[in-house]
């Protein structure tokens, strides 16, 4: 599945996570995966949505600052030890260099880097290695 990550600085204030969540929700935006972790006196969010234009206004409507965009791809891997290794090592292995990686909700790995098309090839060889 193609989505899109959104790298998001907002306040590092109570209630500016529940601002930004309760716009996408009245924008009807699902959020697929999330990511939050304080840098610096703000917070910067990973958030992970399908609707990329709709996903921007949203931030932009209450104030806050998309930094970046990136279109990644979303796959299912089993939820075990060593799971997130054995995959990493095969798309390293495969040349790829990853700009972003994180799970989102059902045990699904958010996957972006420079050449998107190169990753779906690899991800192609490395599946049956993330549901066994």
């Amino acid at each position: 599945m193609h989505a899109y990550d959104f790298t998001i600085v907002v306040p590092n204030s109570k209630g500016s996570l529940a601002t930004l969540a309760e716009e996408l929700g009245r924008e009807k935006i699902n959020i697929e995966g999330l990511c939050a972790v304080e840098q610096n006196g703000s917070v910067i969010v990973h958030l992970l949505t399908t609707d990329k234009a709709a996903t921007s206004r949203a931030a932009t409507k209450v104030g806050y600052k998309v930094t970046r965009e990136a279109e990644v791809i979303v796959e299912r891997i089993d939820n075990q030890p060593g799971m997130l290794g054995k995959v990493t090592r095969r798309l390293a292995d495969a040349g790829i260099n990853l700009t972003t990686v994180y799970l989102a909700t059902d045990t699904r790995l958010v996957l972006g880097c420079e050449n998107l098309s190169a990753l779906e090839m690899a991800w192609k060889e490395t599946a049956a290695v993330a549901s066994r």
